[in-house]
């Protein structure tokens, strides 16, 4: 098989710009949206991501087994993608939409839209990691599409999200800064209320990923052959439960997937509350673009040098120790912000180390299943990663809203005291605790790349 072109690599890596639009629009501000916008109680909306995930233990699995025995002229996954996109974004849309209807209904129109999502999103997300399986089967190639990935989902993804969606939102002045350093001002639209700002911000962010969608499902390339997936529906434990590796990296994607979706979750919450100055989440955010891009510079460097997983639980522990320190920083003096920024930036660039390596090792757990169990399928393993990341998501965001409603929570009032430190544990403490499990989780992971190149030939030769 001839090496990837720099062109190949990056048109399927694009592809994670227009899924991270919506996906990370919804992890950054759907709970706040639910909360102090739509008008549900914290607690009431936590049973919304909760429950989602309970159809979803029954839906992925069914969408990795009809995805991989999809056939077409297209490829197998790449047709999910392309007619995935308009779906996944008109339902984005709707999502952070407010309909003129009766309370019950509307929150019987939250649950409808979020796992209407949640099922969309499975078939176009797995399906676009399943066409990652299929771009090659080199570890070092898959090392810099994984690179590429992480750069357009968390350094430019989320580096729009986190900075400039508020400012937008609120009809303020967008500022756009580099290291402090203000480059150029923007004036946004003046909206009637902040909900009309939340349904614009989704039409802008719906289009953008639908067009980026399109564009990596025209233009990426399914290059391994592999036949027709001979399995039945019977087999699907076998295949998640017998694959021993799969398994450990789903959980350990669970704990990594949590720290994020916790802290971008309670990130309003804790600059409006906590800080007391809402602006300063725009420029936090912007201090974490810089952060986030020596952590991809640094990240193939070191992969090369110690491995993904070494690189991984690196990654992990460092994450844990920052967010245990920030913890203690005293909040607002400018010295304990700068001292809190230095922090942040550290763990930021050791979360893009988990975050690039998780994905980096994702399609070697899809050639050990085959060797393992007999039984090749890049869907299956895909629609558990997908569930395992939306049940963090769900989780993370049940949890946070169920701690924000015990500590007395009330929108847009002044806090009490257990209402804010409920926000400062779960932007430091709660996420700290599960890089430290992940970090214990890891420990157990034994596929390294002598392993991995020795099935590869295993599975080659007996073709």
């Amino acid at each position: 098989m001839k090496p990837l072109k720099k062109k190949e690599i990056f048109n399927f890596s694009i592809g994670d710009f227009g899924i991270n639009l919506n996906f990370q629009l919804l992890g950054f501000f759907l709970a706040y949206f639910y909360t102090d916008v739509f008008g549900i109680s914290a607690w009431h909306a936590s049973f919304i991501f909760l429950i989602a995930r309970a159809w979803d233990a029954i839906n992925d699995p069914l969408m990795g087994y009809i995805a991989d025995r999809t056939r077409s002229k297209w490829g197998t996954y790449k047709p999910y993608i392309f007619w995935g996109a308009i779906p996944l974004n008109l339902i984005l849309i709707a999502c952070f939409s407010i309909p003129e209807m009766s309370d019950t209904m509307r929150v019987a129109y939250c649950y409808f839209t979020y796992i209407l999502h949640g099922m969309i999103f499975t078939a176009v997300g797995l399906s676009y990691s399943a066409v990652g399986t299929l771009v090659t089967q080199d570890q070092q190639e898959r090392a810099k599409i994984s690179t590429m990935r992480m750069f357009f989902a968390v350094v430019v993804v989320i580096t729009i999200v986190g900075s400039y969606v508020t400012p937008f939102v609120n009809s303020q002045p967008i500022i756009i800064e580099f290291i402090g350093l203000e480059l150029v001002t923007l004036n946004g639209p003046q909206f009637k209320d902040e909900a009309e700002g939340w349904f614009y911000v989704a039409v802008i962010f719906g289009i953008i990923s639908t067009l980026i969608l399109f564009y990596t499902g025209l233009t990426s390339k399914e290059r391994v052959d592999e036949p027709v997936q001979k399995y039945d529906l019977k087999d699907l434990p076998k295949i998640i439960f017998g694959n021993d590796v799969l398994l450990v990296l789903s959980a350990s994607m669970f704990f990594n997937t949590a720290i994020w979706v916790i802290q971008n979750a309670v990130s309003f919450y804790y600059f409006k509350y906590v800080v007391g100055i809402e602006s300063l989440q725009t420029v936090f955010f912007q201090w974490m673009l810089p952060a986030n891009i020596i952590g991809v510079i640094l990240t193939p460097i070191l992969t090369g040098k110690l491995g993904k997983k070494n690189v991984f639980i690196i990654g992990s522990l460092i994450v844990f120790a920052v967010n245990t320190l920030r913890h203690f920083i005293p909040i607002p003096t400018s010295e304990a912000y700068t001292l809190f920024i230095a922090l942040s930036m550290v763990g930021s660039s050791c979360m893009m180390f988990c975050s690039i390596c998780q994905w980096g090792m994702v399609p070697d757990t899809i050639e050990y299943g085959q060797w393992k169990t007999g039984i090749r399928s890049e869907g299956i393993p895909l629609s558990f990663f997908s569930f395992m990341q939306k049940l963090a998501m769900s989780f993370a965001g049940f949890f946070a809203l169920q701690v924000l409603a015990f500590t007395g929570y009330e929108p847009n009032t002044d806090l009490s005291d257990s209402a804010l430190s409920g926000i400062k544990w779960l932007y430091n403490i709660i996420p700290g605790l599960f890089s430290l499990a992940c970090f214990v989780t890891l420990l157990y992971y034994k596929l390294g790349v002598k392993q991995y190149n020795k099935i590869l030939a295993e599975l080659n030769d007996g073709k």
